[in-house]
């Protein structure tokens, strides 16, 4: 039958150039051509004797270069004049550029991009990639958007680049957006043409069959299908093959080793010398950017704290702080840190109309984001109400509804850590996941604009307060490193739901009970921080607010202020607490009494908190609670040492060391060593003395107590004064310095600085006397510290005690008159002008 003329494709029209430039490419003006002659790709490809996938890939610029055959067919279906067929010709010529050479045999090494900035940070990863492929013919580099796996790619091409025969291929795969155009980006790196006899896989393979090659296929996850396909069937048939793969997941198929790349290396301390800190790859990488862009940019004392900030908050990732480096040339290393709370505010370098696929953070994220499944999608934006991680028991107390039943979780969560937006973490035994910083934010903004903030936000508070509440149950009882290890790992979830609740003021109910439960982490990790919350807690008390739980609060109160030495808010917060004695259970009065018996004896009544300590000694004893004993036991012995009853106060310290080491309690145990350092001392021996608060700082750096740490780095420095060695007290004056600020204690930094104003006093120059400025600096700052100690409601120990009384006696001597007005003066100081002063004596 004879097909409708309507039906019929049209004839070949003999197409001209004339809607084409003379220096159109190729693609251009093939689809040019095709579209004046009135043709699809079919059927093009079938007139051309070519596959519909070689049309498409020509006319998107992936194969630029066909054989003159080749383009001989395509004008003959075409139709075209000699003119235009000419004028094909000479576009090929133009798009061949030095692919013209590998037509003739002149064949390059490798077709790696050329890398326009320094590599940093990363010789151990790539060393370990290369050592992997001498053993597999497939490594699969995996990881987040950013992470600069394509980077790392290509320095391992350049490492192997000698080492293969054939060379080192590139194939860039991030531009397809039709996986079946896989194969046509190989050809086109690897200078192999189409046959028209047989399919181009069956081409490839023969191609590569007698080769010895690294191909590197990169930014895999979005054609990840065919890349299988195609990586499976050269493996099985090309032994001289060996690739290498980038991509959010990996390939899974047999003969592969997948590399999980890490994110550049963040130091954990803000308190490095700038040299130290350069030797992070994630501050390396920061200060190479900058210096690209301005080269008087250095990291210095001043601003390495802000630089540090900025790798760890952009958790090290390569693409994050090369963006936030571009920021650089605007605002200080400062000013980008206060604004990363808005993260894609600073990270937008480049984001002027279309934005290429790795320009910023958002188009990195928004890559990985469409690729996910609706559901995958809904679990990923809900995970957003996480911070510093999550189980998956609390994602799926948190994140589960009828959209998102809990039987899914598994599956939608494996695919998020498959898509590498989730990072895993199994160091402690059961699984712990997190998003990093900009994902988190991103996941976050598409939450919010769904309208499920919050309720996600309740969900999340009221879970993390049966965590907390747990947690404070189990104090007593719980084996010490899993529970520290527990509580380290939520207490950035306590703060959102803390900030959520009592902040902004969305369930102040809610707030004060997990402000209330959470007392015992807090005085273990951050009690000055644990105090503020509490604090507004009570400040948000209303008419309604039960007695126990506001009882709850002012225990809390009490035992931080403990805890910070601060004993007078202690005492009046615990008596506070006592008034509603009748809402209490035996513990929780227990708690109380113990506050309260605790600032007591500290603040010089003895006999009344002595008393008090005893009969919770007693109740402690009858709960079978050995471990509120043993503090009990612990404060009985530093009451009598406080009045000088060494020997009472060495066998109470026994019993509560011999108590803590049959709970196998670390922490505590190493403070006992530090409550006989200080018996050593009051007992006039400084020399034992110290020897026992080395230990006691040892045992605390051990288990991570950094603010016991940092009270023994202050004893150590007032032994050293006692024991005449100035310099090494200066030494550790400064260490301690550093430590009271890190656990932002008021108290123990005034201690810190009478311990340098003693420095001062005490030591004397060459000519046997202090200059007259180093005595006049001394004097203000004892002043200072006696006005801050006040303030505080803080008392001096003997150790302190002593020391202030050698150091005014010292100073009464070289000032007279002159002192009182002198330190009238340093009580006026602020704490960061005295501590200047401190490490200028």
């Amino acid at each position: 039958m004879v097909e409708p003329a309507s039906r019929r494709d049209p004839e070949p029209s003999g197409a001209s150039l004339r809607a084409v430039k003379p220096a159109d490419d190729f693609a251009t003006l093939l689809k040019t051509l095709r579209v004046e002659a009135g043709l699809s790709q079919q059927t093009l490809a079938e007139r051309a004797l070519i596959s519909v996938q070689a049309v498409s890939a020509l006319e998107r610029g992936y194969r630029k270069a066909p054989y003159r055959d080749t383009v001989e067919r395509i004008a003959d279906a075409l139709g075209l004049s000699p003119e235009a067929r000419e004028g094909l010709q000479n576009s090929t010529e133009r798009s061949r550029g030095p692919r013209h050479a590998a037509e003739h045999g002149v064949v390059p090494a490798h077709n790696l991009p050329r890398q326009l900035t320094s590599f940093l940070g990363r010789d151990e990863v790539v060393a370990k990639i290369v050592d992997l492929l001498d053993t597999t013919p497939l490594v699969s580099i995996v990881g987040t958007g950013g992470a600069g796996k394509t980077r790392t790619a290509i320095e391992v091409g350049n490492r192997l680049s000698t080492r293969f025969p054939q060379g080192t291929w590139f194939v860039e795969l991030a531009p397809l957006n039709d996986p079946s155009l896989v194969p046509h980006a190989l050809a086109e790196a690897l200078h192999v043409q189409e046959s028209p006899q047989q399919p181009l896989l069956d081409t490839l393979l023969g191609y590569l069959r007698q080769r010895q090659l690294l191909m590197i296929l990169d930014n895999c996850e979005h054609v990840i299908s065919e890349v299988r396909l195609l990586a499976g069937l050269v493996l099985r048939e090309c032994p001289g093959v060996t690739l290498l793969a980038t991509s959010r997941e990996s390939l899974k198929i047999a003969g592969e080793r997948t590399y999980k790349i890490p994110s550049l290396a963040v130091p954990e301390s803000n308190v490095l010398t700038p040299e130290k800190a350069l030797t992070y790859g994630a501050v390396a990488l920061f200060d190479d950017r900058v210096r690209a862009a301005d080269s008087a940019f250095e990291v210095t004392p001043e601003n390495v704290g802000s630089v540090i900030d900025i790798c760890r908050r952009l958790d090290g990732l390569p693409l994050a702080l090369e963006l936030a480096a571009a920021r650089a040339t605007v605002l200080s290393p400062k000013q980008i840190c206060e604004r990363l709370d808005c993260v894609f505010d600073v990270l937008n370098e480049g984001a002027e109309g279309d934005v290429p696929r790795h320009a910023t953070m958002r188009a990195v994220i928004d890559w990985s984001y469409d690729l996910l499944s609706s559901q995958a999608q809904l679990l990923f934006e809900r995970l957003a109400t996480f911070a510093g991680g999550f189980t998956l028991e609390t994602a799926m107390t948190v994140c589960t509804d009828g959209d998102l039943p809990r039987k899914d979780v598994l599956q939608s969560l494996s695919v998020l850590i498959a898509q590498s937006l989730v990072t895993t973490d199994f160091s402690h035994g059961a699984g712990r996941y997190q998003l990093q910083e900009a994902t988190r934010q991103y996941a976050l903004e598409k939450l919010v604009s769904r309208g499920e903030w919050q309720s996600q936000a309740r969900r999340h508070a009221l879970t993390f307060l049966e965590v907390a509440e747990r947690l404070d149950d189990d104090w007593y009882s719980a084996s010490e490193r899993l529970w520290f290890n527990e509580a380290e790992a939520e207490l950035d979830n306590f703060r959102v739901a803390l900030v959520w609740s009592l902040g902004e003021r969305n369930d102040q109910h809610l707030g004060g009970l997990l402000a209330g439960a959470l007392a015992r982490l807090w005085y273990s990790l951050a009690p000055v921080e644990g105090r503020r919350w509490v604090r507004l807690a009570i400040d948000s008390i209303t008419e309604t607010t039960r007695p126990g739980e506001l009882a709850q609060l002012y225990i809390a109160d009490a035992e931080l202020c403990g805890a910070l030495g601060e004993s007078k808010p202690s005492l009046v917060s615990a008596e506070r607490a006592l008034r509603w004695r009748s809402a209490f259970n035996e513990l929780r009065l227990a708690r109380a009494e113990h506050a309260a018996g605790a600032a007591l004896a500290a603040l010089g009544d003895s006999s009344q908190g002595e008393a008090l300590l005893n009969q919770v000694l007693t109740v402690s004893q009858h709960l079978h609670n050995a471990r509120l004993q043993a503090l009990v036991l612990s404060d009985l012995g530093t009451a009598h040492s406080r009045r000088g009853d060494v020997d009472e106060s060495r066998r109470f310290y026994a019993e509560a060391l011999a108590c803590y080491v049959s709970l196998g309690l670390e922490r505590p145990a190493a403070s006992i060593a530090g409550h006989l350092a200080e018996l050593e001392f009051e007992a006039g021996d400084p020399a034992a003395a110290l020897q026992q608060a080395e230990e006691a700082r040892a045992g605390h750096a051990a288990t991570r107590n950094r603010r016991s740490e940092a009270a023994d780095i202050c004893n150590i420095t007032a032994y050293l004064v006692a024991l005449d060695c100035y310099g090494d007290a200066r030494a550790y004056m400064v260490k301690a310095l550093e430590a009271a600020h890190d656990v932002c204690s008021p108290v123990l930094t005034a201690f810190v600085l009478q311990h340098a104003a003693a420095i001062g006093a005490l030591q004397c120059g060459p000519d046997g006397f202090a200059t007259p400025k180093v005595l006049e600096d001394a004097a203000m700052l004892l002043g200072f510290v006696e006005a801050r100690l006040n303030a505080l409601g803080a008392r001096r120990d003997y150790t302190e005690r002593q020391e202030y009384e050698r150091a005014m006696a010292a100073l009464s001597y070289a000032l007279g008159k002159r002192l009182e007005q002198l330190m009238s003066l340093g009580a006026q100081w602020s704490e960061d002008f005295a501590v200047s002063v401190a490490r200028e004596l």
